[in-house]
């Protein structure tokens, strides 16, 4: 029988969880937010925003930047999340299923239209789009959060606004 892993909270000084709490209080609102634009459901926006909350926890002394680190961890998780979707959808429409499990309508039918036009691009191009449209950061911002040069946000972001528009006209 294996032994449970101990709780990373119970092993950790005070004034480490102290941080810890007053950086999650901050930032929380606005990493769920990040992450809904990013995949089909609040609920696994939460979700996947409290695992990067717990990686960032378990390697809060190495880290430099926690807010910078937090959220490059929920982009990348969001991403990851969004390819398997796509592969998902894919196979779906190979078995000849109609029905897209990850649709997602707000009411509004121009909100609800631009939405699902987002929501269509590469997972890449998306999160590019997200984060200089929504959190208005800078291209070498976005290259330092998707580890990726400053050449291929440009490239990523002009060919999903391309496509952007080509969909809405």
């Amino acid at each position: 029988m294996s032994k449970p892993k101990a709780d990373p909270v119970q092993n950790a000084p005070p004034d480490v969880v102290r941080s810890f709490n007053e950086l999650y209080a901050d930032t929380r609102v606005a990493m769920v937010r990040l992450a809904s634009l990013l995949v089909a459901s609040r609920a696994e926006a939460e979700e996947l925003t409290q695992d990067a909350y717990i990686d960032l926890f378990r390697q809060w002394d190495e880290v430099l930047n926690p807010a910078g680190f937090l959220r490059t961890l929920v982009v990348r998780r969001c991403t990851r999340s969004r390819r398997r979707q796509v592969t998902e959808r894919h196979k779906l429409q190979v078995l000849g299923r109609r029905d897209d499990p990850f649709a997602v309508a707000s009411g509004e039918p121009e909100l609800d239209e631009t939405v699902a036009s987002v929501r269509r691009l590469t997972p890449e191009r998306r999160a590019v789009v997200v984060l200089r449209f929504y959190e208005d950061m800078s291209h070498s911002q976005i290259a330092a959060a998707l580890d990726c040069s400053v050449a291929t946000v440009r490239t990523r972001l002009h060919r999903a606004l391309v496509e952007l528009r080509r969909e809405i006209e």
